[in-house]
């Protein structure tokens, strides 16, 4: 059996008595009688609840109690507080209410007895918060909340987050290509914002079902189309003084963008099979990675729509124009992965790190994320504690190898020419472990070693030039043998 950690504070000695009588077994509780004895015991022990009365000091007018209540939330967000008072007023019970405490209570309506049970509520109460704050923190581990860089594009967004999350009503369009971290954004918005404690809703328009969109956002009544049995609340309803994010916002048909923009413009709607119009108070953000202007021009895309949606605009730069950020990223995502406990490496070397720099991402910050998380299995499958060029995604290294030769030739690479010199040299490697032709087909997957002396026969046919770079092959293979096969 848990044993709550009990502290209470009131300057009636008599009530805090004839509590702490009524709570035999299972209580560890601590007394405190003013103000700063209240402090200071708070500051040196831990507890599991707390009861505060409003009023510590003969003076009706003190509210001492308040004052304490804002340091304890302030320190301890999650632990219960229970306000307790002498008189009956509903300004200070609504003000206690606001601070954090979890109820409020007249001592004169309260038995002592009572209190037990009370205690044990908010012990629960406690309990539960704990474990909400803890997965809360675990889900941070699993998905990385954090907008990672301090190139001065970085820097100007995050500005721009705070001051349409501080705005809490502009409609948001966010712009910039796949994988630039468009949702990051939105949650951010929501995260520093006045709509923080609001719900926050995600909308992927490109994966919901074109035939039931309508419904999917607005919501519908029951019986309103075959197979509307009961009736559904919509994403935008489900959003109510909130944050709704659209993501892919370019992907509506005009049909829909008629419906969507006439709710922002007057807040009503009504859900389908319904007449009733129903209002609601939201803050837009939108998402796209096309070219809306492009769209307009084409008349896929409303004008009037569009210029709503643009209130403001927040253009997130993609990952080739901002690679200063590369080394921060990187070091995040590998933080991140330890906290996920999926590897124990700290590190990637400067050559790999270089390489990374020289790529061009199409794929933006997804793209990376993924590239470091290939990098640190293909580094355990190595048992290697560093991330080194050769663990990188094999598209990356390639095109850090075309780089190379383009800045040493200044011409064009032969993909063919690079990927036949690498299938020659794992030949060579065979041949020189097996020293048999036969054993060699069967090292290397062929079908048979007449499979494998075609391939090489049609190699050296097409690059010539191959042959002498690679005496190990000739020897085996010699021209007038090939030219059999």
């Amino acid at each position: 059996m848990d044993v709550i950690k009990l502290l209470i504070v009131d300057d009636d000695v008599n009530f805090v008595e004839d509590v702490c009588k009524n709570l035999s077994r299972g209580f560890q509780v601590q007394k405190a009688y003013t103000f700063q004895e209240a402090l200071e015991i708070f500051s040196s022990s831990l507890f599991d609840v707390v009861l505060l009365d409003i009023r510590l000091e003969e003076n009706s007018s003190n509210k001492q109690g308040l004052e304490l209540l804002k340091i304890i939330k302030s320190q301890q967000p999650e632990l219960p507080v229970l306000i307790m008072t002498a008189y009956s007023d509903v300004d200070i019970a609504v003000e206690s209410l606001k601070l954090g405490a979890e109820d409020f209570i007249q001592k004169n309506k309260v038995g002592i007895e009572e209190y037990r049970v009370i205690i044990n509520n908010l012990f629960k109460t406690g309990k539960l918060k704990k474990k909400i704050s803890g997965l809360e923190s675990k889900l941070k581990k699993l998905e990385p909340w954090e907008i990672v860089g301090n190139s001065p594009a970085i820097e100007s967004v995050r500005k721009q987050i705070k001051l349409v999350a501080q705005d809490g009503q502009i409609n948001v369009l966010i712009v910039g290509e796949t994988g630039t971290g468009k949702e990051l954004v939105a949650k951010a918005i929501h995260r520093e914002g006045i709509r923080k404690e609001e719900p926050f809703v995600i909308v992927s328009l490109s994966a919901l079902n074109k035939e039931t969109i309508a419904s999917d956002l607005f919501g519908h009544e029951k019986g309103a189309f075959t197979g509307a049995e009961n009736r559904r609340i919509g994403f935008i309803e489900e959003a109510n003084k909130g944050i709704i994010f659209l993501d892919e916002i370019g992907e509506l048909d005009q049909e829909i963008q008629v419906k969507l923009l006439r709710v922002i413009e007057t807040k009503e709607f009504t859900r389908l099979g319904s007449n009733k119009q129903i209002r609601v108070d939201v803050q837009w953000l939108m998402a796209t990675h096309q070219n809306l202007e492009k769209l307009v021009r084409e008349g896929k895309f409303r004008e009037d729509l569009y210029y709503r949606l643009k209130s403001y605009q927040i253009f997130l730069p993609p990952l080739r124009e901002r690679k200063e950020d590369i080394p921060l990223l990187v070091d995040h995502f590998l933080s991140l992965f330890r906290e996920q406990h999926r590897t124990t490496i700290e590190k990637i070397d400067s050559r790999a790190i270089e390489t990374l720099m020289n790529y061009h991402w199409p794929g933006n910050i997804r793209e990376l994320k993924q590239a470091i998380e290939y990098a640190i299995l293909r580094a355990k499958f190595s048992n290697e504690n560093t991330v080194k060029v050769e663990h990188l995604p094999v598209e990356i290294i390639r095109k850090q190898d075309n780089v190379s030769q383009r800045e040493e030739k200044d011409v064009p690479v032969d993909i063919g020419k690079k990927l036949a010199e690498i299938e020659l040299s794992y030949i060579a490697e065979a041949l020189e472990k097996t020293k048999r032709k036969t054993d060699a087909y069967l090292l290397l997957g062929y079908k048979n070693r007449f499979t494998l002396r075609r391939r090489v026969l049609s190699i050296f046919c097409k690059y010539p030039e191959l042959e002498s770079a690679f005496p190990v092959i000739s020897k085996f293979f010699e021209k007038k043998n090939l030219t059999k096969s």
